[in-house]
């Protein structure tokens, strides 16, 4: 008896379902399997995620329990429409689009980390890079110190890989500018896009996610291209292996990572 009452019940509120909810319900299905037929990652990311697993499934039902309520109280269907549809496309475009688009960065340098890689290599302190360079004028013996160098020193670099089904490619280094200072440089950059890409240097080699102790740089500048990063000098990077880690936050999962050695 009670489980006649309920499948009534589940076919009375499926009746008060309108055709334009049908045809919108048709019509955003088709245009999600157009979008994963054309880029897969857009289902393979999210399965990488524990966290967004659970929110494509929290969401899920979020959205049945809110139908089923408009649907007893009887509210108009294009409200309903509206009410569902409006959160699915805004939610939707920050997290499919970034696969379709690339941001492209050209910032420019005075070397190259492959023409880097042809001088002789440099090593620093194993405690942390010094804020500034050694004085290049006679001490008190009258010895003359090392001239500071005239351009960046390659302190070490790395080649990117892809990582969770992500494709990526380029090359990381970390230099030490003529004043002392140090930056991370992205060259020949090309990775899969996507939402919320964040950038990290996690100490360590072949890190997978980012650390009480990592630094984090802000947003990625762009999926393609050249860029320069400033180090502060307050964080402490001391000679040995490091991750430069690209996060997305959105599915909290790694996309690319490279591997910088310092001697």
């Amino acid at each position: 008896m009670g489980t006649s009452q309920t499948g009534i019940g589940v076919r009375g509120l499926v009746s008060r379902i309108s055709r334009l909810e049908w045809v919108c319900a048709a019509v955003v299905a088709a245009v999600f399997v157009g979008l994963i037929i054309a880029e897969p990652d857009i289902v393979q990311a999210p399965f990488e995620s524990s966290r967004a697993i659970a929110a494509v499934i929290i969401g899920t039902i979020l959205a049945a329990v809110v139908l089923v309520v408009m649907l007893k109280v009887g509210v108009p269907p294009i409200l309903r429409v509206l009410v569902l549809g409006v959160p699915l496309v805004i939610t939707s475009y920050w997290l499919i689009s970034p696969f379709f688009t690339d941001d492209v960065v050209d910032e420019d340098f005075t070397t190259s980390i492959a023409a880097a890689r042809e001088m002789p290599a440099t090593s620093i302190p194993t405690t942390s890079v010094p804020a500034t360079p050694a004085p290049t004028t006679p001490d008190a013996a009258g010895t003359t110190q090392a001239p500071v160098p005239a351009g960046p020193q390659l302190l070490g670099s790395g080649t990117f890989v892809g990582l969770a089904g992500h494709d990526g490619t380029g090359d990381a280094g970390i230099f030490r500018l003529p004043n002392g200072s140090l930056v991370l440089r992205l060259e020949n950059f090309n990775i899969d896009n996507g939402p919320d890409l964040r950038l990290y240097l996690v100490p360590g080699a072949d890190r997978r996610s980012p650390t009480d102790n990592s630094h984090y740089f802000g947003d990625l500048r762009g999926n393609i291209g050249d860029q320069t990063y400033d180090i502060p000098a307050s964080y402490p990077v001391a000679a040995g292996p490091w991750t430069v880690l690209v996060w997305c936050e959105a599915f909290t999962v790694e996309f690319v990572a490279a591997t910088v050695t310092i001697a």
